[in-house]
């Protein structure tokens, strides 16, 4: 297996040339979509250069097992179009992978011979436990596990099947693949009409789901964090979100919701729906009745969406980085701490802030529900609080927000990174408002008291000295902070002292008050 080693060798001149850039490239065919990834490795981390996807539908119009030849011409230029940016990718790095239509059609020999003669790289036909298996290894280090005991189940509906893989920190004891694919099931399933196309895919959704391959996976599921990939699941967190029906994970609740609108016609969603991005309206029902099925069969209360794939696991495979992946926790401080240096963070300030806004966190143990999580949240925020300043001191907490917001995090799933992103936009001047509202209530209410203790702690650490780090007391009585300053500090510290006097008013606002005395 090639040694990936030897990635960041740079000239004197300053310019890294292909030749000396340790890039890697997957490529994956799907029954709906092409993918492909670039990245670089360096330093023994992958860094990713460029994403590519094209919805071809290799599955679409399919018939008596053979790719149609409309679908056939799709595929092939799509794959001369990846291969222009291929250039600087040696061959020996290109992973081609095929999953379900070329495990299954006909005709596939010829799809395989004329794609791997373009890419000069040989097409892989893999087997659904063989797909299963690098997705969840994909999962396994892009995300980590947030149980403690790392059990995981993760969920991956493709065009043309589903496939489930459950393990323990980085091992996939089941690794199943299922013949359920939305293309497939748009083209069996959805001719004639939405309702009735809905009821008769969810019940050959549910026949599938319950043969007795699948027993290991349904005894399991409800015990252990599910996580989902892929295009369908990824839209359907969006479009419950878009509604209002859930925020950044899939409950069982918001999928009633959302198969009511669905199957019952409240929604036509060749019309349009919100949140729905238009090249998945066609799909979307199938994909949808398929989720269903799993959250019935497997009894899943939650599933969280995660943005890795395949093309990860692939990528990891090749460069032989699969190894055993660290916990999540372990992999969100690697990112939170990579992030601070590539934006050269003051890292003695964000150390300052961080202690001050961890002793207040354990001075107010009544306003926590969940002290461990929220410790990890407002200890990453206080370290990246400053991270937008070296973008433009004006302004720099939304410099920093947006960076969070949209940054690759491994270890961090969406809901984390805007928590993180909303942490670090409200630490100073006006307080946001407007954006809890994008949380769901109650969390929203825990991030409001996170975002009172992170501007506490950079007030209290204005001066950006050691020496000047002040000695206090918090006590609590409901919403009702009390924060006593010791020794004279405020009387030797005019600047956050007024500032203390107006955070009193900015808290308020959120129905937090604030006292401060000597």
């Amino acid at each position: 297996m090639p040694d990936p080693a030897p990635s960041n060798m740079v000239p004197k001149n300053g310019i890294s040339t292909p030749e000396r850039r340790n890039l890697w490239a997957a490529i994956d065919l799907g029954s709906n979509s092409f993918h492909m990834l670039l990245v670089e490795v360096v330093q023994g981390r992958l860094k990713v250069i460029e994403r590519l996807k094209e919805k071809v539908q290799l599955l679409g119009g399919s018939r008596q097992g053979m790719i149609e030849q409309a679908a056939f011409d799709r595929g092939l230029a799509c794959i001369a179009r990846f291969k222009q940016r291929l250039a600087d990718v040696p061959v020996a790095k290109i992973s081609v992978m095929g999953t379900f239509v070329l495990r299954q059609a006909r005709n596939a020999d010829g799809f395989v011979r004329q794609v791997s003669a373009i890419l000069g790289a040989e097409l892989m036909v893999i087997t659904g436990q063989r797909e299963a298996e690098l997705i969840y290894q994909a999962v396994a280090h892009g995300y980590g596990a947030r149980r403690s005991d790392g059990l995981q189940l993760v969920i991956d509906i493709g065009g043309g099947s589903t496939e489930f893989g459950l393990g323990c920190r980085g091992t996939s004891n089941v690794a199943h693949s299922l013949a359920l694919g939305c293309v497939a099931f748009k083209d069996s399933y959805f001719t004639t009409g939405q309702s009735s196309g809905y009821e008769a895919a969810k019940q050959v959704a549910l026949q599938e789901l319950a043969q007795p391959d699948m027993a290991a996976v349904v005894e399991q599921a409800s015990q252990v964090e599910v996580i989902g990939t892929s295009g369908t699941i990824e839209s359907v967190q969006t479009v419950l979100r878009a509604n209002g029906w859930s925020w950044d994970t899939i409950t069982a609740d918001a999928m009633n919701r959302l198969e009511t609108a669905i199957a019952e016609e409240q929604w036509l969603v060749d019309a349009g729906v919100p949140g729905l991005a238009p090249d998945r309206v066609d799909i979307f029902p199938a994909g949808v009745a398929i989720l269903k099925a799993c959250f019935e069969v497997l009894k899943l209360e939650v599933v969280r969406y995660v943005d890795v794939s395949l093309l990860h696991g692939m990528v990891l495979d090749a460069t032989g980085m699969g190894g055993s992946p660290p916990m999540r926790h372990e992999l969100a401080e690697q990112s939170i701490t990579e992030l601070a240096q590539r934006f050269a963070v003051d890292l003695a300030q964000a150390a300052r802030v961080e202690k001050t806004a961890l002793a207040l966190f354990s001075q107010t143990q009544a306003w926590w529900s969940e002290p461990q999580l929220y410790r990890s949240w407002l200890k990453w925020a206080a370290r990246l609080h400053e991270l937008g300043a070296q973008v433009n001191s004006r302004h720099y907490h939304r410099h920093g927000a947006y960076i969070l917001k949209h940054a690759e995090l491994p270890g961090l799933d969406e809901e984390e990174r805007n928590i993180l992103s909303l942490l670090v936009r409200g630490h100073r001047r006006t307080l946001p408002g407007l954006a809890f509202q994008a949380f769901d209530p109650g969390l929203a209410s825990t991030l409001t008291r996170l975002v009172a203790v992170l501007r506490l702690a950079v007030i209290l650490e204005r001066s950006h000295s050691d020496a000047d780090s002040p000695q206090f007391t918090a006590t609590l009585d409901g919403n009702h902070l009390h924060l006593t300053c010791h020794d004279d500090w405020l009387a030797g510290h005019p600047l956050s002292a007024r500032e203390l006097e107006v955070e009193a008013t900015q808290l308020g606002s959120a129905a937090i008050n604030l006292t401060v005395t000597d």
